[in-house]
Protein backbone atom coordinates (compact mmCIF):
# COMPACT_ATOMS: atom_id res chain seq x y z
CA UNK A 1 0.00 0.00 0.00
CA UNK A 2 1.58 3.21 -1.19
CA UNK A 3 0.46 6.83 -0.09
CA UNK A 4 0.13 9.55 -1.98
CA UNK A 5 2.69 12.57 -0.88
CA UNK A 6 0.88 15.80 0.54
CA UNK A 7 1.54 19.14 1.11
CA UNK A 8 1.21 21.05 4.44
CA UNK A 9 -1.12 22.85 5.19
CA UNK A 10 -3.47 21.62 1.99
CA UNK A 11 -6.57 19.49 2.66
CA UNK A 12 -7.36 18.93 -0.52
CA UNK A 13 -7.00 16.72 -2.64
CA UNK A 14 -8.42 13.49 -0.82
CA UNK A 15 -6.45 10.52 -1.14
CA UNK A 16 -7.48 6.98 -2.47
CA UNK A 17 -6.21 4.01 -1.15
CA UNK A 18 -6.49 0.48 -1.95
CA UNK A 19 -5.65 -1.86 1.78
CA UNK A 20 -4.00 -4.65 0.15
CA UNK A 21 -2.90 -7.71 2.30
CA UNK A 22 0.32 -9.27 2.20
CA UNK A 23 -0.14 -11.72 -0.92
CA UNK A 24 -1.34 -8.71 -2.63
CA UNK A 25 -5.00 -9.39 -2.91
CA UNK A 26 -7.23 -6.37 -1.79
CA UNK A 27 -8.69 -6.35 1.98
CA UNK A 28 -12.55 -6.57 2.00
CA UNK A 29 -13.76 -3.20 4.11
CA UNK A 30 -17.45 -3.96 3.51
CA UNK A 31 -19.49 -2.45 6.81
CA UNK A 32 -15.96 -1.47 8.47
CA UNK A 33 -15.30 1.09 10.67
CA UNK A 34 -12.13 2.62 9.59
CA UNK A 35 -9.53 4.78 11.82
CA UNK A 36 -5.97 5.37 11.96
CA UNK A 37 -2.48 6.57 13.17
CA UNK A 38 0.10 8.77 11.92
CA UNK A 39 3.62 8.57 13.86
CA UNK A 40 6.37 11.75 13.25
CA UNK A 41 9.34 9.88 12.01
CA UNK A 42 11.68 12.42 13.31
CA UNK A 43 10.07 12.81 16.88
CA UNK A 44 8.16 9.34 17.17
CA UNK A 45 5.03 11.29 18.56
CA UNK A 46 2.13 9.18 17.36
CA UNK A 47 -1.75 11.18 17.17
CA UNK A 48 -4.70 9.92 15.73
CA UNK A 49 -5.94 10.55 12.06
CA UNK A 50 -8.32 13.46 12.43
CA UNK A 51 -9.58 13.21 8.86
CA UNK A 52 -12.92 11.31 7.35
CA UNK A 53 -12.14 7.69 6.06
CA UNK A 54 -14.37 6.76 3.89
CA UNK A 55 -14.94 3.10 2.07
CA UNK A 56 -15.70 4.19 -1.47
CA UNK A 57 -15.44 0.22 -2.46
CA UNK A 58 -15.09 -1.84 0.09
CA UNK A 59 -15.64 -5.16 -2.05
CA UNK A 60 -11.93 -3.66 -3.57
CA UNK A 61 -10.61 -2.56 0.00
CA UNK A 62 -10.88 1.32 -1.30
CA UNK A 63 -10.96 4.09 0.76
CA UNK A 64 -10.44 7.76 0.29
CA UNK A 65 -8.82 9.66 3.34
CA UNK A 66 -9.83 13.07 3.33
CA UNK A 67 -7.39 14.86 5.04
CA UNK A 68 -8.04 17.31 8.34
CA UNK A 69 -5.90 19.92 9.04
CA UNK A 70 -4.32 18.64 11.84
CA UNK A 71 -3.36 15.86 9.44
CA UNK A 72 -1.04 18.04 7.46
CA UNK A 73 0.00 20.96 9.49
CA UNK A 74 3.58 20.33 10.08
CA UNK A 75 5.83 18.71 6.86
CA UNK A 76 8.03 16.21 7.32
CA UNK A 77 8.48 12.43 7.12
CA UNK A 78 5.81 9.96 8.72
CA UNK A 79 4.45 6.66 9.38
CA UNK A 80 0.93 5.48 8.94
CA UNK A 81 -1.46 2.77 10.10
CA UNK A 82 -4.90 2.36 9.36
CA UNK A 83 -7.01 0.07 11.38
CA UNK A 84 -10.83 -1.55 10.05
CA UNK A 85 -13.31 -2.81 12.53
CA UNK A 86 -16.34 -4.64 12.31
CA UNK A 87 -19.35 -6.09 14.16
CA UNK A 88 -18.26 -8.96 15.60
CA UNK A 89 -20.55 -12.27 14.11
CA UNK A 90 -19.90 -15.66 13.16
CA UNK A 91 -16.83 -15.97 11.33
CA UNK A 92 -15.80 -12.37 11.55
CA UNK A 93 -12.40 -11.55 13.32
CA UNK A 94 -11.67 -7.87 14.37
CA UNK A 95 -9.92 -5.59 13.75
CA UNK A 96 -7.38 -5.79 11.15
CA UNK A 97 -4.91 -3.25 10.36
CA UNK A 98 -2.48 -2.41 7.54
CA UNK A 99 1.05 -2.96 7.42
CA UNK A 100 2.86 0.27 8.33
CA UNK A 101 3.11 2.54 5.43
CA UNK A 102 5.69 5.60 5.13
CA UNK A 103 3.82 9.23 3.99
CA UNK A 104 5.84 12.24 3.38
CA UNK A 105 3.88 15.39 4.28
CA UNK A 106 6.34 18.39 1.58
CA UNK A 107 7.23 21.65 2.75
CA UNK A 108 4.68 24.72 1.70
CA UNK A 109 6.22 28.04 0.91
CA UNK A 110 3.49 29.71 2.92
Amino acid sequence: MALAAAVAGATRPSQIITWSRADGNAETLTSATLTGRIRDRSTGTTRAIAGTLTIIDGAAGQFRWDYAAGDVAAAGTFDVQFVAAWTAGPGVQTPAKTFVAQWTVAEALT
